[in-house]
């Protein structure tokens, strides 16, 4: 008797091995990379950076005056090399300290839309680009990509040319996300645009770094209402504030507003949820 219990035991010692290394797997939660966002006070211009845990990627570098502040910043996050740059268009405030980044860093994936511009921060932008022998990768379709735990899809301007405010419509709009945690930045879009992040991004958002420095938007409410979110994020400045309005429509809509011009944000993700300091 006792033979065949030592023989039942060496034969089911393997199953119960597995068991118990399988239920342990399943029963342990996943775990996700910590990411922070940070939106520079940079005045009415943009510039955010995310570190996903490994890679670094930049949205927008502000005008060439905000360089020395991007530098700073990137030097107290001891920051050396960009993983991805994104350009959402090519308005001075959110194209101008290009050409610096790419001169002062090493820069990896350098993404753009497939617009062009005859502004000379773009030509310098482009200069500068060539003389590092990178070249910019011109979207002409939504692109997506992962760094670590972060998942980032990029929605393209749908139109080639909008009948108003053409440059601000032609925005790149970006989403990450971190788990379960899902962020989006509007670049500059208006009232043409807006109906096409209405189709691309519906959903619930974290956090939004919501368009155009708080300028209002007619559709604003019809956005709101498709990509909600409990936080939302504004570049401006004194100079240059948030339009009443919009501040009044984003608070009914039970928006928390956080806006540069009171200093830059911080935001933090653990995969379930984000903390907020500024």
């Amino acid at each position: 008797g006792g033979n065949v219990r030592k023989l039942l035991f060496f034969l089911l010692m393997p199953a119960l091995i597995l068991c118990a290394l399988f239920c342990s797997c399943e029963a342990e939660e996943e775990h996700i990379t910590p990411a922070t966002v940070d939106v520079l006070k940079i005045g009415k211009a943009d510039c955010i950076v995310i570190n996903t845990g490994n890679n670094v990627v930049v949205i927008d570098t502000g005008e060439e005056e905000d360089f020395e502040s991007i530098r700073s910043f990137m030097t107290e996050k001891n920051y050396s090399k960009i993983d991805a740059l994104i350009l959402t268009h090519y308005d001075k405030d959110h194209i101008g300290g290009a050409k610096s980044v790419i001169e002062e860093y090493d820069v990896g994936l350098v993404i753009e839309s497939s617009a062009s511009s005859n502004r000379d921060e773009f030509h310098s932008y482009h200069l500068a680009l060539s003389q590092m022998g990178k070249e910019a990768k011109r979207l002409t379709q939504d692109y997506s990509f992962d760094f670590d735990d972060c998942k980032f899809k990029i929605s393209v301007p749908k139109q080639k040319k909008y009948e108003r405010k053409n440059d601000n419509n032609l925005s790149l709009v970006i989403s990450m996300e971190c788990g379960d945690t899902k962020f989006l930045f509007c670049g500059d879009a208006m009232e043409e645009r807006i109906v096409e992040i209405i189709d691309t991004f519906p959903g619930e958002y974290d956090l939004i770094k919501l368009p155009y420095h708080g300028k209002y938007i007619e559709n604003y409410e019809d956005f709101l209402a498709s990509a909600q979110t409990r936080n939302g994020v504004i570049t401006c400045s004194d100079k240059n504030p948030s339009d009443e309005r919009t501040i009044e429509l984003l608070e009914r809509n039970g928006v928390s507003v956080y806006e540069t011009k009171n200093g830059s944000i911080t935001v933090y993700t653990n995969g379930k949820q984000i903390t907020i300091k500024q």
